[in-house]
């Protein structure tokens, strides 16, 4: 979804067209994924067997990263606390610190080495602002974020089938 309004935000923007609703459109779009993602992860909440700790703490984890972007995207601009230019490099430092974190509590080292991409990508954004920062910060939500998490996925249903495999071996 972001990745989507990133760049119908640097369509609009580019092509001069009204930008009237760009950010109603951000707001109902964020909310709606935020909706469909607890829906997901109650679902998955209520299936999953085990709880660990280390599991409940990147849940925290990631949940106030999202609440503390959402306020970065609507409430500082909103506010007029600063340029909405600056939105998408404030969320990447916020990414980074939360990769950073998560990747050092699975002690997965390339995960914690993508919050270097988050943050080298918002250093460039707030040196260099322009409305190509939507385009750029679109291209590392889908190397930094949307890959990243294909390969998560794709190890992570390996594990379950191996798992499943050594019970019924």
């Amino acid at each position: 979804l972001v990745t989507f309004a990133l760049l119908c935000n640097y369509i609009l923007l580019l092509t001069k067209s009204s930008n009237n609703y760009i950010g109603l459109t951000w707001f109902i779009l964020m909310i709606t994924g935020g909706i469909v993602d607890i829906l997901i992860k109650r679902r998955e909440n209520k299936t999953r067997k085990v709880h660990t700790y280390a599991g409940n703490i990147l849940g925290s984890l990631w949940l106030s990263s999202g609440i503390a972007m959402f306020i970065f995207g609507f409430l500082g601009t909103v506010s007029g606390a600063y340029n909405s230019i600056f939105i998408c490099p404030i969320i990447s430092t916020s990414l980074g610190i939360s990769y950073f974190t998560s990747g050092a509590i699975q002690q997965i080292k390339w995960f914690q080495y993508l919050a270097f991409g988050w943050w080298t990508g918002a250093a460039l954004m707030f040196i260099y602002p322009s409305i190509h920062t939507l385009l750029i910060y679109a291209v590392m939500v889908i190397c930094l974020q949307i890959i990243p998490g294909i390969i998560l996925n794709n190890k992570s249903k390996k594990f379950l089938e191996s798992e499943t495999k050594g019970l019924n071996a």
